[in-house]
């Protein structure tokens, strides 16, 4: 069963209200382990009723259609709740706060809610789940999830969430206009200027870049400058979003916005960039791996069989990708965590995941990737090789490790939405600065 919650019933006061309050909420400590014997069963739980509340990024269709599948296999029923994604990062905290045991899976993704709910209680780990025999499927095979996957999926070294996406940051490209251009494929933040440079033409509505520019928004495809430009959100425990290499990245960032983006980019939201450019609007653009599907569907993007995938920018330190992506969580203040751990695994099976792998989900699992039947049909070799590529470089951070992860992005990321309005780089300092003091502020009421 699947409730659509499209309801912004949760007030902006709420929840500010709950982010104060968080750190004094109090919340489950250590791993709560249901008592389990004797061999695994996947009827263990039969009977048992659990909701899963999570936002729909695209993979609530595909579980929802396949619910039949685990009630008849456990016994267990399963009603999910789902929103947007906004929606339900606001009132997630909410509903922790209050200790609500209304749903017993949970979505999160730890790059940005980590600090803060690791912080609160608001996690069940994993690991001891993961570990027992009783428990978990003689077939589950977690060290499928490669080790830059298991990563994601920690905080504080305690696995806390079993992903069903694998995000990284990419270049993507039109290789048609790079032809007609002699250019080769760039490598560098100054060869890809260079190559924006020269195909940029308003005039015939071609324009160099697109980039996010919702504030909150640019931290994700901005980490890939910032660590490249050998900057970091904090450096020795210090918010660090000012000094001059950080400065150098949102420069550049702005640059490639404002000289060569669409008009209104400071008002891009994160679909927005695979829009413009699946309408032939621009040259690259540099975003997560969920868009190729859609960029290659010629009844969707104008511009399909010709799209180039590169890895992100290299810069003074590297190249900077990053591995992260929403999974499934268990809630702390669930009653029903053995049924929610039996659903987990379902859900992140390697038969879902490798169904998945075959509509061009990217999946965190090794064996989608490298199943035979995937490989003789990938419709985008290239791509492949490019994102396989990128997670095995993959060291940067994409979000500032800050809590309340939503607020510091939204701190930080307002640095790079002026950027985008092409202000000079003493102006781009100064807010920076002003900044870096508030992202500091967040830190201090960390400790």
């Amino acid at each position: 069963m699947l409730i659509r919650n499209t309801k912004r019933a949760w007030a902006a006061g709420a929840v500010l209200g709950a982010l104060t309050l968080a750190g004094c909420a109090g919340g489950a400590t250590g791993s709560d382990v249901p008592d389990a014997s004797g061999e695994f069963d996947w009827k263990r739980y039969d009977g048992e009723s659990i909701r899963v509340y999570i936002p729909d990024t695209g993979q609530v269709e595909t579980i929802t259609s396949r619910l039949d599948e685990f009630t008849e296999l456990t016994g267990i029923t399963v009603e999910i709740e789902s929103s947007d994604v906004t929606g339900y990062r606001q009132t997630l905290p909410v509903r922790l706060t209050a200790r609500s045991s209304e749903f017993d899976v949970m979505a999160t993704f730890p790059e940005v809610d980590g600090p803060q709910f690791s912080k609160n209680g608001w996690y069940e780990p994993l690991d001891d789940y993961v570990a027992n025999a009783s428990l978990t499927s003689p077939d589950y095979d977690f060290e499928d999830f490669g080790e830059g996957v298991r990563n994601a999926m920690q905080v504080n070294d305690e696995t806390v969430t079993v992903l069903w996406e694998m995000q990284t940051p990419l270049m993507y490209y039109r290789k048609d206009l790079l032809e007609e251009a002699g250019l080769d494929v760039p490598q560098t933040f100054e060869e890809w200027e260079a190559a924006a440079a020269t195909i940029h033409n308003p005039a015939e509505g071609v324009y160099g870049f697109a980039l996010r520019g919702i504030a909150y928004q640019t931290t994700t495809p901005f980490s890939a400058f910032l660590h490249a430009y050998c900057g970091a959100w904090v450096e020795d425990g210090k918010a660090a979003i000012d000094t001059e290499n950080a400065v150098d990245a949102w420069e550049t960032y702005g640059r490639w916005g404002s000289q060569y983006g669409p008009p209104g980019i400071t008002g891009f939201d994160w679909p927005v960039p695979a829009q413009q450019f699946a309408q032939g609007n621009v040259f690259a653009f540099l975003d997560i791996n969920l868009f190729v599907s859609d960029l290659e569907d010629p009844n969707e993007s104008t511009v399909a069989g010709k799209v180039g995938y590169a890895l992100v920018p290299e810069g003074e330190c590297g190249r900077a990708p990053f591995i992260g992506g929403w999974g499934y969580a268990i809630n702390p203040f669930s009653a029903k965590k053995g049924a929610a751990w039996t659903f987990l695994q379902w859900a992140t099976s390697a038969e879902i995941n490798h169904d998945m792998k075959l509509t061009g989900w990217p999946s965190p699992r090794s064996s989608a990737w490298e199943s035979a039947e995937f490989q003789a049909n990938d419709p985008t070799p290239e791509f492949t090789q490019v994102v396989l590529e990128s997670t095995q470089i993959a060291w940067a951070r994409m979000n500032p490790p800050v809590a309340p992860g939503v607020e510091a992005r939204e701190i930080a990321g307002l640095v790079g939405n002026k950027s985008l309005e092409g202000v000079s780089r003493d102006e781009i300092q100064a807010l920076a600065t002003q900044q870096n003091a508030q992202l500091q502020g967040l830190i201090d009421a960390m400790s």
